[in-house]
Parts: C-alpha cells; sequence; structure tokens
C-alpha cells in the first residue's frame, strides 16, 4: 500500500507556512526590543551621567566664584603686603573667618592662602610660617608651574589654585587661593542610577576619579586612554572590549574645564532585559507553533481525507493495473485514473453493443410503472431522446389467430420478432422509443406534437393502419391491436398501457380483428362488473357510516367475483381504478383537491404496480378507502364543532328567552338528544351545566356592576326563586350574592 508520503508533504508545507511567519516576527521582535533596550539604556546613561556633570560642574563652578571673589577682596590683597605672625592676630582672625565661609560646601575639604613672598600660610588651622614648618620648598614647587585646575596622583584629588594678586601673570606666583575639595564632590557619581560605571579624565587623560573597579589594571586603563585619544569630536559612543567583555561607552567632554566624563556598560548588564524577552518571545514562539504544529496535522488529515479517499478507491477498484513505482498519491490516483478511464471506454464500447436492449428494458419498466419520474428523466437523457412531444399514447397488439396460416404454435416468438421489426421500421421514423415484446404481446409507445388532439388522433390511426396493413402484406396474418388514450405526461405509460390492453383483451372476447381505440370499447360487451354501480352504492353507504368492515366486506365480495369470471390482472386493476375515481368525485368536495389526487403519477402507479388480486384489494381498502374515512370524520368533526359553536351563538343572543335545547333543536331542525351529544362532545359538559355557567356569570357580572337587587338579578336570569339562586350562588362562590357585591 502506498506510504502516506503526500501527507507528510502536505504537513510539513503546512507547517512551514505557519511556522515561518512566527520565527521571522519572533527573531525580528527580539531584535528590535534588544535595538530599543540599548537605546533607552545609552540614552538614560546618558541623561545620567549629563545631571551628574551639570552637578559637578556647578559645585566648581560656585567654588571657583567664590575663590575669584576672595582673591579680590580687600582684605586679601591688603594681607598679601603685610608679614602675618602671631601679633596681628585680627587679620589672621578675618582671613580665617573667611576662609571658614568655604566650608557651608562639604565637597571643599580645606583651604589654604598661601603668601610665598612672605612666607605665611592661612588656613582652617590658623596662621602658619612657612619658614618654620620647612612646607615653603614644597609650596614653591607645587605652585612653580600654576594650572587653575590641579589634580594629585591620587584619585578624587583635585585643588583650584587662585594666583594673587589677581592677572599679576607672575610664576611662580607672590601668592594663590588654593581650594581643596574633598570627594563629596563626586557624590552625584557615586550615588548615580546609571546601569555602568563612571571615570574621569582631565584635559592631558590623567584619571581622576571612578567609581568601580572596573579599570583595575593597567593595561584596561591603557587600552581606554587610547581608545578616547582615538575618538572623534562627533563620536559619543565607544564599542571596545575590557578582558573580553564587550562594553558600550560613553563619552561627555566638558566645556568648562576640558575634563572628560566616561560612562561605561557592560553589554551583558543590556542584554539582561534582552535575554528576559527573548526568553518571554521564544516561550511565545514555541507555543504558537506548538498550536500551529497541531492545526496543521489537523488541518492536512482533513484536506488529505479525500485524497485517501480516492486512493483507496483506486486500489481497491483495480489495485493490480497501478503503478507501483508512483512517488505519492497524487501520481497513484493519477494512474489509477487513467486505468479507470480505460476501463471506462472499454465499458462504453460493451454498452454501445448492449444499447438496444437497454433501451428495451427501459421501454418495458416505464410500460409497467416501474420507474421514478427522476429515472425517466435519467433514461431520457442517458439515450439521448429529445423531449419535445406534448402527448403520449400506447398500443399493444396480438396476432389473431394461426388457423388456415402457413405458421405453426412453435413459430408465434419468431413471428412476434418479425412484427416487432415491421413497427420498428414504421415507428422509429419519427418515434423515440422501439416497439417491445411483452407477453405474447408487441407493445409500442407512440409520442405526438401536435397542436391538436384530432389531429393527433388522425395520425395515430393512421400509423395503426399502416402497421395492420403491412403485417398482412409481408407475414399473412390478420392482428388486434388496443390503442389507448392520450396522456400528457410519460409517467402516465402504465396507465396507458392498462387501457391498451383492456381495448386488446375486448377485441379477443367479441373476435373483432382490426384497431380498437380504449374510448370506443362497448362495456355492455364486457362483463357486468365493468362498472359495479350497485357495490359503489354499498361502498359509498359505508365510507359515509365509518363502517371500515362493511367497506372491506364490499371489496371482498368485488374480488370474488372478479375471481369467478377471470379478470386478468389488468382489467381488474382498471375495474377498481375506475371505481377509486367514481369515489372520489362523489365524495371529495375540494376539485383542486380531487385533481391533484387523481393526476398523482406515483399513486396510481402503485396501483399499476400489484401483482396479485389481494395485492390489488389491499391496495384499494388502504390506500383508497382509508384518505376517504379521515376525510369523511374530519368532516363530522368539523360540522359537530360548528354545531356545537352555533348552540352558543344563539344562547347568548337570546338568553332573555330562557331557551331550552329543546327548543334550539327546533330552531336548528335537528333531534334534540343527537345535538346534546354533540353538545357535551365538543364543550366538554352538558347544556344544562352550560346554562348554569353562563348565568352565574351574567349573575356576578351584574352583582359588580350594577345596583339592581338580589331578587331583581334572580327574575331576570330565569332562576325559580330568590332562596334558589341564593343557594346556588353560594355552593358554587361559597359565599352569598350579598357578601359578594361587598367583596368587590
Amino acid at each position: 500500500m502506498m506510504k502516506y508520503s503526500y501527507l507528510k508533504k502536505l504537513f510539513i508545507y503546512s507547517l512551514i507556512l505557519g511556522a515561518l511567519p512566527v520565527i521571522v516576527m519572533g527573531v525580528f521582535s527580539y531584535q528590535r526590543a534588544s535595538t530599543v533596550i540599548q537605546h533607552k539604556v545609552d540614552e538614560a546613561n546618558r541623561q545620567i551621567l549629563n545631571r551628574a556633570v551639570n552637578s559637578i560642574e556647578h559645585k566648581l563652578e560656585t567654588a571657583h566664584i567664590m575663590a575669584t571673589q576672595f582673591a579680590n577682596s580687600t582684605l586679601a590683597v591688603s594681607a598679601l603686603e603685610l608679614d602675618l605672625n602671631r601679633y596681628q592676630f585680627e587679620v589672621v582672625n578675618d582671613l580665617m573667618k573667611t576662609i571658614r565661609a568655604f566650608q557651608v560646601f562639604d565637597f571643599v575639604e580645606s583651604v589654604y592662602f598661601v603668601n610665598l613672598e612672605k612666607e605665611w600660610l592661612v588656613s582652617y588651622k590658623g596662621l602658619e610660617r612657612l619658614s618654620e614648618t620647612g612646607a615653603l620648598s614644597e609650596w614653591s614647587a607645587s605652585l612653580s608651574h600654576p594650572a587653575q585646575w590641579e589634580t594629585g596622583s591620587e584619585e578624587g584629588s583635585v585643588c583650584l589654585i587662585k594666583p594673587l594678586p589677581f592677572l599679576s601673570g607672575q610664576s611662580p606666583p607672590r601668592a594663590a587661593l588654593v581650594l581643596k575639595f574633598s570627594p563629596r564632590l563626586f557624590d552625584s557619581l557615586v550615588r548615580s542610577e546609571s546601569f555602568g560605571d563612571t571615570v574621569i579624565y582631565n584635559e592631558n587623560l590623567e584619571m581622576i576619579f571612578r567609581n568601580s573597579e572596573t579599570l583595575s589594571s593597567k593595561e584596561q586603563q591603557a587600552k581606554l586612554e587610547r581608545a578616547l585619544k582615538l575618538q572623534s569630536a562627533e563620536q559619543q559612543d565607544i564599542d571596545i572590549e575590557l578582558d573580553g567583555a564587550p562594553m558600550l561607552i560613553t563619552v561627555q567632554n566638558s566645556g568648562y574645564n576640558g575634563w572628560k566624563y566616561v560612562s561605561l556598560v557592560h553589554l551583558s548588564e543590556i542584554t539582561k532585559e534582552s535575554k528576559a524577552i527573548g526568553w518571554v518571545t521564544l516561550s511565545v514562539c514555541v507555543t504558537i507553533i506548538l498550536i500551529t504544529l497541531g492545526l496543521a496535522w489537523q488541518g492536512s488529515k482533513m484536506f488529505y481525507s479525500p485524497i485517501r479517499l480516492l486512493r483507496d478507491m483506486v486500489a481497491g477498484s483495480n489495485h493490480e493495473s497501478v503503478s507501483s513505482a508512483a512517488t505519492d498519491e497524487i501520481q497513484y490516483i493519477r494512474t489509477g485514473i487513467q486505468g479507470l478511464l480505460g476501463n471506462k471506454l472499454e465499458l462504453q464500447k460493451q454498452l454501445q453493443k448492449q444499447f438496444p436492449y437497454l433501451h428495451e428494458l427501459f421501454v418495458i419498466k416505464l410500460l409497467l410503472g416501474q420507474l421514478s419520474s427522476k429515472e425517466i428523466r435519467g433514461h431520457i437523457e442517458m439515450f439521448d431522446i429529445v423531449q419535445n412531444w406534448s402527448r403520449s399514447s400506447v398500443l399493444t397488439l396480438r396476432v389473431y389467430s394461426l388457423d388456415g396460416s402457413r405458421f405453426e404454435e412453435r413459430d408465434l416468438g419468431l413471428i412476434l420478432y418479425a412484427v416487432k421489426n415491421i413497427m420498428e421500421e414504421i415507428l422509429t421514423v419519427v418515434q423515440p422509443f422501439k416497439p417491445v415484446i411483452m407477453n405474447e404481446s408487441c407493445v409500442a409507445i407512440v409520442v405526438d406534437s401536435s397542436a391538436g388532439i384530432v389531429p393527433a388522433e388522425d395520425r395515430l390511426m393512421h400509423l395503426c393502419e399502416e402497421i395492420k396493413e403491412k403485417i398482412q402484406t409481408f407475414i399473412g396474418l390478420e392482428i388486434q391491436m388496443g390503442v389507448s388514450r392520450f396522456h400528457a405526461e410519460l409517467e402516465q405509460a402504465s396507465v396507458a398501457f392498462a387501457d391498451s390492453t383492456a381495448a386488446l383483451h375486448f377485441c379477443q372476447r367479441t373476435g373483432y380483428r382490426g384497431v380498437m381505440r380504449s374510448e370506443q370499447a362497448d362495456p355492455g360487451s364486457l362483463l357486468e362488473m365493468t362498472y359495479p354501480a350497485r357495490q359503489e352504492q354499498e361502498l359509498l353507504e359505508a365510507i359515509q357510516s365509518g363502517d371500515r368492515s362493511a367497506a372491506n366486506e364490499v371489496v371482498a365480495r368485488i374480488l370474488e367475483k372478479i375471481e369467478e369470471r377471470h379478470f386478468t390482472q389488468i382489467e381488474a386493476q382498471v375495474l377498481f381504478y375506475q371505481l377509486f375515481v367514481k369515489l372520489n368525485g362523489l365524495l371529495q368536495r375540494d376539485k383542486q383537491t380531487l385533481k391533484k389526487m387523481l393526476l398523482d403519477v406515483e399513486h396510481v402507479q402503485t396501483l399499476f404496480r400489484t401483482t396479485s388480486f389481494e395485492e390489488l384489494g389491499h391496495w384499494f381498502t388502504s390506500m383508497g378507502l382509508e384518505p376517504l374515512f379521515h376525510l369523511l370524520l374530519a368532516r363530522e368533526q368539523s360540522h359537530q364543532s360548528q354545531m356545537a359553536q352555533r348552540i352558543k351563538d344563539v344562547v347568548h343572543k337570546r338568553f332573555e328567552e330562557n331557551l331550552t335545547l329543546e327548543a334550539i333543536a327546533d330552531l336548528m331542525n335537528f333531534n334534540a338528544n343527537y345535538l346534546s351529544r354533540v353538545f357535551k362532545k365538543e364543550v366538554g359538559m352538558s347544556f344544562s351545566d352550560y346554562m348554569a355557567n353562563i348565568k352565574l356569570e351574567m349573575a356576578k357580572q351584574l352583582l359588580t356592576e350594577s345596583d339592581m337587587q338580589v331578587q331583581q338579578i334572580a327574575e331576570i336570569l330565569h332562576y325559580q326563586s330568590t332562596a334558589a339562586f341564593i343557594r346556588y350562588f353560594r355552593k358554587m362562590e361559597g359565599m352569598t350574592p350579598s357578601s359578594y357585591r361587598d367583596s368587590k
């Protein structure tokens, strides 16, 4: 058996078609998310770094302004000319007080007012003589090449040097104000919320500050410094690797003092978020792919099922003829269909040979009423018959006698075949149906498309006479032929066949030789029961009285007489069909319903398909009489319902007359007992109970809607007495009429 290769291909194609967009979208989403996260982190670090730079530069600028103000102050300028000592404590105290003003900034560690020329120094601690402390040479060296911003070898060591006097240009200067900043200057970086580390370089690329151990080795520092030297003015980001770890470097140059603020971010920190998103994306994609896998499998099986059915059909129909070299089911099916088409062509050739026999079989079944309307249309299409006729008739022909001829009884088959050929030569020139041999008779269906019935009948009789003459000329035998009436529908061919057979039997009984039309057959020459008038009356009475057993007895007597007089099945069928039509015509009032019933082809064909008298009797009682019983029962029920309603109408319209059922029966011209039974059956209560309920309802209405006294109400409603009215009202309502009025 062929493997499911096409199913696999269909499944793989469906899976790729469903999974590929998911994979592409997942990769795109991950890449996009990673790029966006990296951009957001870079932007956030840049903003954080910018805030930190602004904070540091603001502190430095504030300290620089205060230092400039001090350097330009009268106190500082005048103190430069003094050789301060402990005896000039007022000036020293003023200087110390001014210097201590810098203590308001927690990022200023210490302040030194140094005078190299006079060899003194004032700080937070007080006045120091440089010559006495031995620090003169150290300060002279520190101020020999003074820069505004001095960074020491120690990380975080930053000093602001203001030479004095201001704008003197002397080197080394006579004096200077030195502000030494504490590590608090970089608190904004230490407490930074950035994702990475921060390093600060001065204008000479000397490290001033770092907030982590990222650049712990000299090699890392050197590599970063080389990257910073190669950085262009427009370039703000640098991608490098430190110890094999990729880093994202963000650089911001200070326009205030030339420092470089460098942010170092490990890409692994950034990709943590990307990896998390990647895992979520992968999970979603895997879930969707699994769903797609299931849907692709179910869909592939669904779309493959017709192919599998075709494959199994091909394999089961002609497995050996299908090539075993087929690569998939489609090729397998194609090879099998090609083989089936070859078989079809061969079968068509065989059918062409059997075509005449199939046509005869179709005509025989049509005459016997064994085909439905749909089957008839199908056969007409199969035999390419152009359906352009408006009516049809049936011819039934038999050889009258072989006595005195050159033929014997054993030659009857050959004679019928010869008669059939003669009829075929005459009829098939203009007729679509070929004659057939049935029950030692030749039968033919003749169609006509004439505008009127008279030309059609003339043409039909001309054909019959021609057939009769040709048979007598070529075979030398006389024939008897029965011709049916014309019928509008081809489905009525079985009825027409019965008509023509009945006409032929008339010829046989009377000895008539020639063509006999069914309407010309003399009923008086047939059996007495061709139209059973007496039995018809008995059946009619049984049906009207609803007595099924009596009706069945009448049908049984008709069948007994048919058997006694040796009726054929066709004759019995025609007899019962006539009886069926007459009874329906007498009992069915609705002409449209009657017409629909009598023209029901399937219904009539069922009658002519019966094969025994017993089956015919069963059809007549069940299909013919039973609907009439139901019809009369429904009509009787409707009539009784109308009578009950009419009684109610009379009661309500003439209530004041206090009519009895006998009086109403006289008005309606019916028996009172019959009306009583009908009323109780339809209403569900006797007439007297109905009247009592009517009186009670009217009494309740008068009690609630009028001011009439109880006695007046009893008189109007024809109660025997007021006491009788009160007793009956209390019995039915549980209270007296007066109490009922008060309660309402």
